[in-house]
This record gives C-alpha cells, structure tokens and sequence, in this order.
C-alpha cells in the first residue's frame, strides 16, 4: 500500500482528489464506502437523519430544514453538492461552511485510513463529511443524495425521515430512461417502519408503489399533511406524530412551496415536540437560497438559477413569465450546459427568453455555445449568439441592455458558478453605467 498523502492546504487536497479521483467519474455502487465507513465507525451518526432526494428541489428542501433547525435553537449539519464557489459549502453547521482546517484534517483521517479501497470523489467526501458530523454535537443532520438514491453513497446511513421532491428524467445514463425506473432509484432512501415524506403530489402513483414495497410509512403531500399558495405566502397544516399543527402567512421567497412544505412535514416529524409557530414563521422569512433564482441585481433584473433538465426549466419559465407579468418587457438569457444534458428540450421550454447569449462550459462534459445555438427552436435563432467565455456574453449584452429588460444566467451549477465568481467585477460595469446615466 503506498503512503497516504499529507497536503497542509486544502487546495491541495482538492487538487489531489480531483486527479485521483475525477468528478465527471461516476460509479455507482455501495461496497466501496461501506468497506470504509465500517471499518472507520462511520457507517452510523449520532443525530437524527433526514436524507433528501429528488430530481429538483434537493437543496431547497435541505437549506429549509436548515433554517429550521437553526431558529429553534438546534444544532444542525448539513451535506450537499456540488459547490458554487467553494468546497466548504458542501459542508455545513449551522448553516456556515466548515473552515479549511477542518476539512484538511477530516482529509488526512480519510485517506490515511482507507487502505487499498478505490474511493470515488463523492464516496470520499461524503466519508469526510460523516467524520466531521462526528466530531461535533449535533441534533440534527441533514444529507443530500448526490445522484439518485439506492446507490448514492449517502445511503449507507439509515435516516429517520426520507424525503422524495420530485420524479424527472435527468442523469438517463445512470438511473433509466423512464419515471418509473427513476422512482426506483430515488425510493431507495426509504426504510422499513421510517417515515416517507412524498412531497410532489404528481409523484404519487411512482413513489406509493414502492413505499409499500419497501414498508415505509409513506407521507404523501395533500393528503396527509395540506399547504395551500397564497400570492408570496402559503399555509401549512399537519397532525403529523399526533400533533395538530396549523401555520398561515409563512414567506415562499420565489421557491417551490412543495419543497418547503416537504421540509417542513419533515421536521414536525423529527422534532413535533418543539415545534414552534413563531420560529418557523421567521425561518421562512429568513430563507435564503444561493443560485436559485437568486437576485444578483434589483435594477437592472439581473438572476441566476441552477436549472439544468426539463422540469427546472420548465419551472424557471413560470418565474419568467411572472415577471414579465410584472412590468418586465423582455427576458434575455445567457445560458451554458453540459452535454449530457436534455438541452434541446430545456431550450424550447424557455419560451419567455427573447434574446439567447450561448456560452462554452469548461471541462470534458461542457457543451460548446454552438451545440446550444444549433439545438434552439427555429424561431429563437435569430438574434442568438455563442461566445467561448461568459464575460464576453455579458459584455455583448451590456451594450444591448434595454430599459424593462431583465437577464437570466443558467443552465448549470457551473454556469451559475461562473456568474459568482465574476460577478464582482461585473458589478463594477453596473456602477459605472449609473454613474454615467444619472
């Protein structure tokens, strides 16, 4: 067996990880972590659960039950992917980052006690995550499954709550080409006697099959606990574990309110004893969530969404359209993807983007600006252009942008991520423009 590594940076270690282990590698597959997890006691943790899958929805739902967590006092961890800017983010308490100390030392215990188990990027860092979680006190952990479900690394923990957001076709390669194949996957976050929570009403004939089969206590959205959308709010009522709870007035900030109600059922069920009407009413409020049609600027419109398969898009035309229901005129879109992605079918769903800017994605499994203007409904073609880097894109727009118009960076994490990352100087553009004009 060769010698571990025993980098003093996390720079390094990532840099050691992603040539060891290349994240565009996917194998799925239990053995290899649980080999590892078993060995290093990792293979339960010391908190309730909650594992949350789902085609879309995912983060929404962990970054809720966070909040939650947080305003009633609770100790919370929390693990997602990917990232947007840094790897820190994967790993949360009490909604911060975990520091690059930290994580440098939760690398070398990982790596100088794995042996000779092949681990891939995800196996290793979801057994990073896990040692972390247990150096710490917790009373509440929160665990995003990476791709799927059955076979995620993730699911070698039993969780007390599973929750399931919604059923689409993405990642065909892995998880099948059809709903019900899909279903399959992600319903492997079940257990037998444990909770269920089926927060997509839609999903019901996929998911309650399989719930049975699996003899979980399924939780099924509209029927046994109720949320009705009011404009910006909604209202939730529940008697989940025996306890009535009604609330009204809780704040959506532009999310899916399925997803939040599914957090929040989640949560009664865990900690219904200490469910407090005034803590989750400003854990709402206070709800942030980065990349989802987040607001970079108010004036002009300028926003960033991770929509990357056909029901994220098909969503973030309903938003689109709300705006332009709002006073905005006209809608243009600088939009990157990955290859392996539906991306004729999350072009054409975009109907309310009048003007295309199609950029290149670094990497082996970005798509060239081309593939996108190529792949276009007819009709928008007309005044689309690609461009290999974002910063060209936005510039081109800049010199275009007209009052009452509003722009939207999606199509990727990666995307999103390198709006983020070039945003401050962007910004900067802003500025200066203002300054001109006023």
């Amino acid at each position: 067996m060769s010698a571990s590594p025993d980098f003093e940076t996390l720079d390094e270690w990532i840099a050691w990880l992603e040539q060891a282990h290349p994240i565009h590698q996917i194998e799925l597959g239990l053995g290899r972590i649980k080999n590892v997890a078993n060995k290093l006691g990792l293979d339960k943790l010391n908190a309730p659960v909650i594992t949350v899958a789902g085609t879309n929805g995912k983060g929404t739902v962990v970054a809720a039950l966070e909040s939650l967590a947080i305003e009633h006092g609770l100790s919370v961890a929390s693990y997602t992917s990917p990232h947007l800017l840094r790897f820190n983010e994967r790993i949360k308490f009490d909604g911060q980052p975990v520091s690059d100390q930290e994580l440098v030392e939760a690398f070398k215990y990982i790596a100088k006690n794995q042996g000779d188990v092949p681990l891939t990027y995800f196996e290793f860092t979801t057994l990073v995550a896990f040692w972390l979680f247990k150096s710490q006190p917790l009373e509440l952990i929160v665990l995003e499954v990476g791709l799927g479900g059955r076979m995620d690394a993730v699911n070698i923990i039993d969780p007390d709550v599973a929750v399931i957001t919604s059923i689409g076709l993405d990642h065909v390669a892995w998880l099948g080409d059809t709903l019900e194949k899909v279903a399959y996957e992600k319903a492997g976050i079940m257990r037998a006697k444990t909770p269920a929570i089926i927060a997509d009403p839609q999903t019901a004939e996929l998911l309650l099959p399989e719930a049975e089969t699996r003899n979980a206590k399924s939780y099924l959205a509209q029927k046994d606990y109720h949320y009705i959308e009011t404009g910006q709010s909604w209202n939730f009522n529940t008697d989940a574990d025996g306890q009535k709870i009604s609330l009204s007035g809780l704040a959506n900030n532009d999310l899916l309110v399925t997803n939040l109600a599914g957090a929040l059922e989640a949560f009664v069920l865990v900690y219904s004893a200490k469910t407090s009407e005034k803590a989750v009413v400003s854990s709402f409020h206070k709800l942030q969530f980065p990349g989802r049609f987040q607001y970079l600027s108010k004036e002009p419109a300028i926003i960033v969404d991770v929509a990357h398969n056909p029901d994220s898009a098909r969503v973030l035309n309903n938003k689109l359209q709300q705006l332009k229901s709002r006073g905005i005129e006209k809608v243009s879109a600088i939009c990157g993807m990955l290859k392996d992605k539906d991306i004729a079918s999350c072009l054409s769903l975009c109907s309310e983007v009048d003007n295309w800017y199609c950029i290149d994605l670094p990497g082996p499994r970005g798509a060239k600006g081309e593939e996108l203007l190529a792949k276009l409904p007819e009709f928008a073609r007309t005044d689309a252009k690609s461009y290999h880097f974002l910063v060209d894109a936005f510039d081109d727009y800049w010199q275009h942008q007209q009052q009452n118009e509003a722009l939207v960076v999606f199509g990727s994490f990666v995307t999103v991520s390198l709006m983020l990352e070039s945003w401050h100087e962007l910004e900067k553009k802003l500025a200066t423009r203002k300054q001109y004009e006023a």
